[in-house]
């Protein structure tokens, strides 16, 4: 007897074929059966016909390590049927934890309502086992998080005793289960960090098997000089590349798109293992620190905001401000303070939702005035978006065939302590606005193009074996969608909805969206 029976559905297998219309059978947590007519009894059927069914999505790059622990339901994440999140990106993960950066852990978890207690990866991993989560899970361990445990936040380059530290830390998160090492060289402490110090550490990575996922170091005016690093880091040490949220930011700098692409696919010409992951919105997120020079940004949360609430760091910024405006555009991405919204400032609930342009103007004073403001009272964890992209850039990126789908997203919910403060559309409609607004209304990709992007791309970067497809001997993770239908509802003044048109998620077996509604279950693992 078959455990749950599909009949009938419209079925995209996840390797970019055409569609068939076929049953699907699962008994555990494994497909057992692709065919017509499947006429074995069945604990559960499921009436499928005029519906797709598709493998579950893999999110090739989020940031819900600690979401994960508040709310194992990952809401934002399965109501639009991710199955699969890859966390510990942009340089950052759970663990190994230690030195002046467990700080900066304890602030953000405190917001959570949770306590720091662990310190390896592998002791995050554990206490995520016995939690439980909805999706499954596969880790990363993070440079930065590597670097602050070895050498604190400073700047300078590692000794060769501390590169040797960092190279251990980085051997034992991959034998404790990450799947690779991931850069954030535009943030500290990573952007003090030279080629050689990351390909060291990707090394030790590749000698496992492993990724290097970079949010690289620049994506505004250096963009290219950037895309070329992370490439060489991944030719020298000998391991797959995957460059995180691709894009072009800052409105100067839009028209490097092509020497972009021509540097990715002369790279892969060349034999280099490189790939990508996009979120398809034309504006990012990140904390607002991010707008600062590097030595404004220096340090924990505190120690940012205990710099800025000195008056003679403020007239520095106003000056260093005034010497290098092009700087600090290209960090920020933006023209102007208004196209930098707030969406989370815990110590100033009421700046979330509004413009930098506007608290500054309600308050009488400079944007830069206001920025600080920010940082002090909420101890540097001032989250923001970012509107810094060009419509027609995400969608020739898209375009790429190397270009998986990842939301760069945390799981989120509207309701419970996740949905206190706003967030970024995507964290609820990346993979609902790929297939309703790129293959539908403004069609850049096929549907079956689209759901590979999402499904078996991912899975064969991140050594996922037999996940993001459907067929005899697959996991069971499995999506449920009206293609005419789904769409993504969040916006950027109401990012807390979830898509339309997703019906059912099944992880390993198990439903976790069944008719739109979320069950509770916990099937997730560990991969």
């Amino acid at each position: 007897m078959y455990d749950l029976l599909i009949r009938g559905a419209r079925v995209v297998d996840g390797t970019g074929a055409p569609e068939i219309t076929a049953d699907v059978a699962v008994v555990g947590d494994r497909v057992v059966a692709v065919g017509t007519g499947l006429s074995h009894e069945a604990e559960r059927v499921l009436e499928a016909a005029g519906l797709h069914l598709a493998p579950g999505f893999i999110d090739a790059h989020t940031h819900s390590d600690l979401a994960l622990l508040a709310d194992p339901r990952a809401a934002s994440k399965t109501h639009q049927g991710v199955t699969t999140e890859v966390i510990g990106n942009c340089g950052s993960s759970a663990g190994p934890v230690a030195s002046s950066a467990a700080a900066d852990l304890q602030a953000e978890l405190a917001l959570l309502g949770l306590e720091l207690n662990w310190r390896s990866l592998g002791d995050y991993l554990a206490r995520l086992r016995q939690t439980g989560a909805a999706v499954n899970v596969v880790p990363l361990v993070g440079h930065n998080t590597v670097r602050a445990a070895a050498m604190g936040l400073e700047p300078g380059r590692p000794t060769p005793a501390q590169q040797a530290a960092m190279e251990r830390l980085v051997e034992t998160a991959m034998d404790e289960g990450a799947r690779g090492l991931s850069s954030g060289l535009y943030y500290p402490p990573g952007f003090f960090a030279d080629t050689d110090e990351v390909v060291g550490l990707a090394t030790v990575a590749a000698r496992h098997g492993g990724v290097y996922a970079s949010h690289i170091r620049s994506e505004s005016d250096a963009v290219v000089a950037a895309v070329e690093e992370a490439i060489e880091v991944g030719v020298r040490a000998g391991l797959p590349v995957e460059i995180a949220h691709v894009k072009v930011s800052g409105y100067r700098n839009w028209d490097q798109i092509d020497r972009v692409i021509e540097t990715l696919d002369r790279a892969r010409h060349r034999g280099a293992e490189v790939g990508c992951d996009q979120y398809p919105y034309a504006a990012s997120s990140t904390w607002l620190a991010a707008m600062l020079p590097y030595w404004a940004q220096t340090g924990t949360g505190a120690q940012i905001a205990t710099r800025l609430a000195q008056p003679d760091v403020r007239a520095r910024l106003h000056q260093d401000q005034a010497d290098d405006p092009a700087g600090w555009e290209n960090r920020s991405g933006v023209r102007d303070a208004a196209q930098i919204l707030v969406v989370s400032c815990h110590a100033r609930p009421e700046a979330v939702g509004r413009t930098l342009a506007d608290l500054a103007q309600e308050e009488g004073t400079a944007p830069l005035e206001a920025a600080c403001d920010l940082l002090v009272a909420c101890q540097g964890q001032v989250g923001c978006v970012w509107f810094s992209q060009q419509p027609a850039v995400v969608r020739r990126l898209l375009q790429l065939p190397m270009v998986a789908i990842g939301s760069d997203a945390s799981a989120v919910a509207p309701d419970g302590i996740l949905g206190r403060q706003a967030t970024h559309p995507r964290a609820y409609g990346t993979f609902a606005r790929v297939l309703s607004h790129y293959v539908r209304t403004e069609p850049t990709l096929s549907l079956p193009e689209a759901i590979r992007r999402m499904t078996s791309l991912p899975a064969g970067r991140f050594g996922l074996v037999d996940r993001g497809v459907i067929r005899p001997g697959a996991w069971a993770d499995l999506v449920v969608l009206d293609a005419a239908q789904v769409s993504d509802e969040a916006t950027f003044t109401e990012p807390h909805r979830f898509p339309r048109g997703i019906t059912h998620v099944i992880v390993n077996g198990c439903p976790v969206i069944d008719q739109g509604r979320h069950t509770g279950a916990r099937p997730g693992r560990i991969l």
